[in-house]
């Protein structure tokens, strides 16, 4: 069997996305974030595989997709491009597993095609803008030295990516290599230096009533609680906003669980796909 580690995948062309498939079985569709890429789930997909058909997309500019330096980076060309990459996977209901800006990237297609959703696992993600200190900060890196920043220092894969890691399983630097290794260069950052100015604008403001719309579907959150950036207050929120959500906390993971904890977000999905699948009526 394939190893989601030497994945059989989709290869793109030059604007369409990577994607990472092992298994067979219920399709699970893993929706990564920034600086990552689909391989910060290849450990989950293989504990899957068994009995799951696990898909997880490169975004534009990341991982093993392309990178072209003009391409539109912002949130929604992500979702028309994550939409337009599904459509084509002729899907069955899926279980989706959103990690960091993964939940804006899905959601509008998950809100188009309800009855292919079977049920979702939330992991130290978020759809509202960065409150607080951290609107500064990012207000900062959306300015033309802090997009710079981004892109001549690699800042994000290689400063701040450590800095939101947990003691649960240490970042190595043979694993960080890894990490770093899609962004090899300034010409393969434009992606990553787009974001912090996501965090900051209006499309998550104005996403951000929609985060209720989760609880048609059954819904799990796994949460790295060594989080700097999005710890127990955005858990929290998550909390307020699906009343009953049922959590599994890794108190010595940070941002990326599905890296460093990756039994307990293999057992979270397989708790969604056990559930019997129920139709959802679209509104």
């Amino acid at each position: 069997m394939t190893k989601a580690g030497v994945p059989a995948a989709v290869k793109p062309s030059s604007s369409s996305l990577y994607v990472r498939q092992v298994g067979r079985g219920v399709p699970v569709v893993f929706v990564h974030g920034t600086p990552s890429s689909s391989f910060e789930f290849r450990h989950v997909m293989d504990a899957l595989a068994g009995d799951h058909r696990c898909l997880a997309p490169d975004h534009l500019g990341f991982g093993q997709s392309p990178k072209p330096p003009d391409a539109d980076y912002r949130v929604v060309a992500h979702q028309r491009r994550f939409g337009e990459t599904l459509d084509r996977l002729d899907l069955e209901p899926a279980i989706f597993v959103l990690h960091d800006f993964g939940t804006a990237i899905a959601l509008p297609w998950m809100l188009a095609h309800p009855r292919r959703v079977r049920g979702v696992l939330l992991c130290n993600t978020f759809l509202w803008p960065a409150q607080g200190p951290l609107r500064w900060l990012f207000g900062f890196y959306s300015t033309a030295f802090g997009r710079w920043l981004y892109r001549v220092g690699n800042l994000s894969a290689k400063y701040l990516l450590p800095s939101a890691w947990g003691t649960a399983k240490p970042l190595d630097p043979e694993l960080h290599a890894q990490y770093l290794a899609p962004f090899a260069d300034r010409d393969s950052r434009y992606a990553t230096a787009a974001l912090p100015g996501e965090l900051v604008g209006a499309t998550l403001a104005e996403m951000e009533p929609q985060s209720s719309a989760l609880g048609q579907w059954p819904v799990r959150a796994v949460w790295g609680m060594s989080d700097p950036f999005l710890g127990s207050r955005e858990l929290d929120r998550w909390r307020q906003i699906l009343p009953g959500l049922v959590v599994d906390t890794v108190a010595l993971a940070g941002h990326f669980v599905a890296e460093e904890a990756p039994e307990t977000v293999q057992r979270a999905v397989r708790a969604l796909s056990a559930r019997p699948n129920v139709e959802i009526q679209p509104h």
